[in-house]
């Protein structure tokens, strides 16, 4: 079993906003992630993102690549308190 984590994204400096909403979408659906938008302005992007631990790091890795041409320098993943647990555990 993994354990589940819900991780606040943040991402700052890419002008690219949309490429980069393409590319969260794209992925989170390639991870089956929970992933919420909370935040989109013209340089920074915030989302929450829930799934097994492993696959949160691996989206957070994604977005911090960036899509082609999008050099996202600022990127910080902060944990939501109170949301982990095991998957397959019941709630």
């Amino acid at each position: 079993m993994s354990r589940w984590e819900r991780m606040r994204l943040e991402l700052e400096g890419c002008t690219a906003v949309e490429a980069i909403l393409c590319l969260a979408r794209e992925r989170a659906a390639l991870m089956a992630l929970e992933c919420v938008l909370v935040e989109a302005g013209p340089v920074r992007v915030v989302f929450e993102v829930a799934g097994p631990e492993p696959l949160v790091g691996a989206f957070e890795m994604a977005c911090s690549l960036g899509p082609a041409g999008c050099v996202v320098p600022v990127v910080r993943c902060l944990p939501v308190p109170g949301e982990d647990r095991v998957q397959g555990e019941r709630e």
